[in-house]
């Protein structure tokens, strides 16, 4: 656990473990705390992320270990490849969630409720686990098992409207502006509750 104060070379989040089972929605939140030092572990399905599919590629030649966009967002973090629907993979996930400090996920809702592995799962054998979700429309609410892309989630927090011209159409930004902006909030929410937990002990 991570020391009241930083001494020397130590970053803000050395010491701390993050269990990162994101998709794009959120893996950039698990990038910025890999960044800040914090000991971050990609949960990948077997056979490999489908981030790792997405271009560009080094010297445009497709691959697994070869996607820019897959570097970019895991540096610095280490990798395991375990299915948590089979009963030997939610039962590795469930020992490695026990000595985690941060879980970041973006299934939908009740997906790993129905696994066994939602916050009331692994917080009763980790009462300091911090349980980061991130949704396109939250884990209630009319439109909370609605599925959506960066640009459904751009149009619908409104950027579009505010983008561009007032006599052209709707825009949107260059990337996944969406998904960054959701991560950016998720990992500044999970400092705030690291800090929380270090302050009370909860």
């Amino acid at each position: 656990m991570l020391q009241s104060q930083s001494h020397g070379g130590q970053q803000p989040l050395s010491g701390y473990r993050v269990l990162d089972l994101s998709g794009p929605l959120g893996v950039y939140c698990g990038k910025l705390m890999a960044d800040m030092g914090a000991d971050v572990i990609k949960v990948e399905p077997v056979g490999g992320d489908p981030m790792r599919d997405i271009g560009p590629f080094v010297h445009d030649e497709p691959g697994p270990d070869r996607s820019l966009y897959w570097h970019q967002f895991n540096f610095n973090k280490r990798s395991i490849s375990l299915n948590f629907a089979t009963t030997q993979g939610s039962d590795l996930l469930r020992r490695l969630a026990k000595k985690a400090d941060v879980l970041l996920e973006t299934c939908q809702p009740r997906i790993l409720d129905s696994l066994g592995l939602g916050y009331c799962d692994l917080s009763a054998q980790n009462q300091g686990l911090i349980y980061v979700s991130i949704t396109p429309f939250g884990q209630t609410g009319p439109y909370k098992d609605y599925k959506a892309s960066d640009l459904v989630g751009f149009a619908m927090g409104g950027y579009m409207y505010v983008t561009g011209w007032p006599h052209t159409p709707p825009n949107r930004l260059w990337g996944s502006q969406a998904y960054h902006t959701a991560s950016n909030r998720a990992f500044i929410a999970t400092l705030i509750a690291l800090y929380d937990r270090l302050n009370t002990g909860r």
